[in-house]
């Protein structure tokens, strides 16, 4: 009891922002393992072609949301909660008013020439439809989240976010089960549905709160800070979601299924770069400002050093991976996660170096280069899927990524020697031998897969490593901690 009590006075005495970003982090950790739960689940109810048409029609719907929303909920919320400080609930409410107006634009659009995109998406009328009804309401949800996030209120962010989730996912797989109907659709359509009963919640809230649908002050400035950002959303969208559309056009649905499910199992990765990245960013900040690098270039070594290894780990285990998360005719797809988690591998690298040029404000230079690699990701796609299908897709990924890492590593480069701090921060001739060792590695654990002997043999040396120097790397997190 005594025990108990000490750990509940240790935890509140945790800074409230410490306490936020560990709720944070954690709803994002349990949100994208609700993916990984059902996903056996989806791959053994539905069949190839069910599943991909649904992954498809996802990649679709994140398209629709910048166009319909411009993604207010990011960049400009954060800066209209300081800006508008004492008229918060007025600013939400108007940002909501002005996503609803072109939400409600862009459908009438569609309305208009809704043949030609129901032939260019290759969906019925309804379930394009479902496309931009739903991004009237969806905002809401990313405004109360997002202020809630800026205000630290973890506790109401928690509780709603985990609870919708769940409730959701649960009613979404209930529907797919239980409706007698093509389970593709009713897949998408009870997600489209469920979730936007939640939004009409947050949106009803909003606006009681707020009182404001027009203010023209506001949406000037909104529209003036995201639309400049548009090119970055969408380079950034087609970075991740490209591929899929691209492989339904020249392959089929069935192609995209096995691409979309390596992919998914691949974003297990996802869970280890977000928790180092929330964990490295506020370290390495606090670093450059105070110009004291101590062991900076060994933390960063160290942490790329061991997603290497976890990275090469993930790969030799893919078979068994697709054996657990999917059915039998998805086997196949066990060559696309290598690239997909070597290209995790480029993310957490440029997410590492980008540091600086994110806290020295380089944003144009940023986006730049997302939208370098967005056109070649789309012209690589373009020629490599009708030549070696929707495999090539995963390298063609691999490719922009690499690309982005390299543009971030010389930006990055440059602005550390114009700082001076060039010597300090990062080990970067050691950064560029561990990418070549990993794309080595991809390489080599594609021809082990057809020997189990030789692949449990190499994975059996990486966790005696883990073991024996396993102090080493639980000092790794522990400096960060501190």
């Amino acid at each position: 009891m005594n025990a108990l009590k000490k750990f509940v006075v240790r935890y509140k005495n945790i800074p409230i922002q410490a306490r936020a970003s560990f709720w944070f982090l954690l709803c994002s950790i349990l949100q994208n393992g609700l993916n990984i739960i059902t996903l056996p689940i989806f791959t053994r109810i539905l069949t190839t072609e069910q599943y991909g048409f649904s992954s498809s029609y996802f990649a679709w719907n994140d398209l629709i949301v910048v166009i319909c929303t411009i993604r207010l909920s990011y960049g400009v919320f954060d800066k209209g909660m300081v800006k508008y400080e004492k008229g918060r609930d007025k600013f939400a409410s108007a940002l909501l008013g002005l996503t609803t107006a072109i939400s409600v634009s862009m459908t009438a659009l569609f309305l208009i020439f809704h043949s030609i995109i129901e032939k260019a998406l290759g969906m019925s009328f309804v379930l394009c439809l479902s496309l931009f009804i739903v991004q009237s309401f969806a905002p809401a949800l990313l405004f109360w989240t997002a202020r809630n996030r800026y205000e630290y209120r973890y506790q109401k962010f928690t509780a709603v976010t985990l609870s919708t989730s769940v409730c959701c996912t649960l009613l979404n797989l209930f529907a797919v089960l239980k409706i007698p109907y093509d389970s593709g659709e009713v897949k998408v359509l009870s997600y489209q549905v469920v979730w936007c009963a939640v939004y009409v919640i947050f949106y009803i809230f909003i606006f009681s709160k707020g009182r404001c649908f027009y203010d023209r002050e506001i949406w000037k400035y909104a529209l003036t800070f995201n639309m400049p950002l548009i090119p970055y959303f969408l380079s950034t969208l087609i970075l991740d979601k490209a591929d899929r559309i691209m492989i339904g056009n020249f392959c089929g649905n069935s192609e995209v299924a096995l691409y979309s499910v390596s992919y998914n199992i691949g974003r297990l990765m996802v869970l280890v770069t977000s928790s180092l990245d929330a964990t490295f960013t506020p370290w390495i900040y606090q670093k450059i400002k105070e110009n004291k690098f101590d062991n900076a270039k060994k933390i960063s070594a160290s942490i790329m050093v061991m997603f290497l290894g976890m990275s090469t780990v993930f790969m030799l285990f893919a078979p068994e991976l697709i054996t657990i998360f999917a059915a039998e005719q998805y086997k196949d797809a066990v060559y696309i996660i290598p690239p997909v988690v070597v290209s995790y591998f480029f993310i957490m690298m440029y997410g590492l170096v980008s540091k600086v040029e994110f806290y020295y404000e380089k944003t144009k230079s940023i986006a730049v280069i997302t939208v370098m690699a967005a056109v070649i990701d789309i012209v690589l796609n373009y020629f490599a899927i009708p030549a070696w299908g929707y495999v090539a897709a995963g390298y063609t990924t691999l490719i922009s990524y690499l690309f982005m890492s390299v543009g971030h590593f010389i930006l990055s480069v440059r602005i550390s020697k114009e700082k001076g701090i060039y010597a300090e921060i990062f080990p970067w001739k050691l950064l560029i031998i561990l990418s070549l060792i990993m794309v080595t590695v991809m390489v080599g654990v594609n021809l082990l897969y057809k020997s189990f002997i030789l692949r449990y043999s190499v994975l059996l040396l990486l966790v005696l490593y883990a073991v024996i120097f396993r102090k080493r790397i639980l000092g790794i997190f522990l400096t960060l901690k501190r």
